[in-house]
């Protein structure tokens, strides 16, 4: 009895599904993590207040006042006495995209009252009704 002979090939390719599928979730999760990291990376100690009360949930604007006054809108990083209307349009362009935004005002305790009032100023320019001052609950 003769055996047929097999045309065994060798396989040469590399099957890169499951190295797409790691790729993939590797981004989601980078995507997911890095404005969390951001956020934190600006250091901010927010006044304390007694009550836990939270305020509804509408789209905000996050906008982080330093104790040295620098303003950051989002992620980019303002000087308020140079990009006072740089800042004004920035959050101006912001605030067209959302339809009923409100601003939530991260500032250091130890901020000059005048930057506040600066940022309070531009939001109600730019037509946000909505403002929310940031606090950490007192424990």
């Amino acid at each position: 009895m003769r055996r047929r002979q097999r045309n065994s090939k060798l396989m040469s390719e590399i099957n890169i599904a499951p190295f797409t599928d790691v790729i993939l979730v590797l981004l989601i999760i980078f995507m997911v993590t890095t404005p969390l990291i951001y956020r934190s990376s600006i250091k901010v100690a927010l006044p304390q207040v007694s009550s836990n009360e939270q305020p509804l949930e509408t789209k905000d604007i996050n906008v982080t006042i330093t104790a040295n006054g620098e303003v950051y809108l989002e992620s980019q990083k303002y000087n308020l006495k140079l990009d006072a209307d740089v800042f004004r349009f920035k959050l101006k362009n912001l605030a067209r995209t959302y339809k009923d935004p409100a601003i939530i005002i991260n500032g250091d305790k130890n901020v000059k009252y005048d930057y506040v009032v600066r940022v309070v100023d531009s939001a109600s320019k730019s037509g946000i009704k909505h403002l929310v001052l940031a606090t950490e609950f007192k424990k």
